[in-house]
């Protein structure tokens, strides 16, 4: 009986190696048998870093988690029954566990630094002393406690997402906001005076002027920072954007399980400028 055959990652691999998933309940934490490997990719499709977890036996996906720069795995030195790793948030308490299956742990080191180096998070340094360390945030800085209700909907939302959906369908590749605000979108703006004098109010000194906006808008930069808010759009991390926005999280309550996360950013822009009467006032025109 032959093996499927690996379908091909659609996209540019960072790093790849056999690990198998563990489950934990909030206390205890207990190994998923299966043979696994963990694939870290930017998808071709929707610029976005993907980690996934992939049972070997079947060559199938079964987790498909998009990351942002907030994201690191350590291994739990506590642990001496096996070669256990687990995937820290510095933006949030949550936590993910695996257990290494590479035959030689000489390779372990490597494989961690290529993760950790292709995600891009500030590691939090070690707390000394006997008590065991919070969880910490890049630069220490405090974070927005997130309701566990907003948090178990914006989970079962980005589930629908990244796996497959109900009755098996297929997964829907999340909408890069470069596919939305190409340069032809966005060049227009610079026309209207309304809008351009809104944000000339946020350029640079240097750049305070109708050519320095159209320079502005048709810049590489420009879509590279688009990238990035895609990629904070559509982790887990949405409550904490849209507070950092000076938007309301109660949207998540009213969207339906499975709707695209870039849409619960323009739902929650609506519901505040309706609020505002339409005035564009408030941490969201920033």
């Amino acid at each position: 009986m032959f093996q499927p055959a690996a379908p091909r990652v659609p996209g540019h691999v960072h790093v790849e190696f056999k690990a198998g998933r563990m489950d934990w309940d909030g206390r205890m934490v207990t190994a998923d048998k299966r043979k696994g490997k963990i694939v870290l990719f930017t998808s071709e499709e929707d610029q976005l870093t993907h980690l996934t977890w992939w049972d070997r036996d079947k060559n199938e996906q079964v987790t498909d988690l998009i990351v942002i720069n907030d994201a690191y795995l350590e291994r739990v030195a506590k642990c001496t029954t096996g070669r256990v790793y687990i995937l820290r948030f510095t933006s949030s308490d949550k936590k993910m566990f695996f257990w290494m299956q590479e035959p030689k742990e000489d390779k372990d080191p490597e494989n961690i630094k290529k993760f950790n180096e292709a995600v891009g998070a500030t590691i939090p340094e070690k707390k000394t002393g006997g008590a065991a360390a919070a969880p910490a945030t890049a630069g220490g800085a405090p974070t927005p406690a997130i309701d566990p209700a907003l948090r178990a909907m914006l989970s079962q939302l980005l589930q629908q997402q990244g796996g497959q959906g109900a009755a098996g369908a297929p997964r829907q590749a999340p909408i890069p906001l470069t596919a939305v605000l190409t340069t032809e979108v966005l060049a227009p703006l610079s026309s209207d005076e309304a809008a351009a004098a809104e944000m000339m109010e946020l350029l640079p000194e240097s750049h305070k002027s109708p050519e320095g906006l159209r320079e502005v808008l048709a810049s590489p930069q420009l879509q590279q920072s688009l990238v990035a808010l895609t990629q904070a759009v559509h982790s887990d991390q949405l409550p904490v954007l849209l507070a950092s926005m000076g938007l309301s999280a109660d949207i998540l309550t009213s969207m339906p399980p499975g709707s695209d996360a870039l849409e619960v950013l323009c739902k929650a822009m609506e519901a505040h400028f309706k609020k505002d009467g339409g005035s564009g006032s408030g941490g969201a025109a920033s």
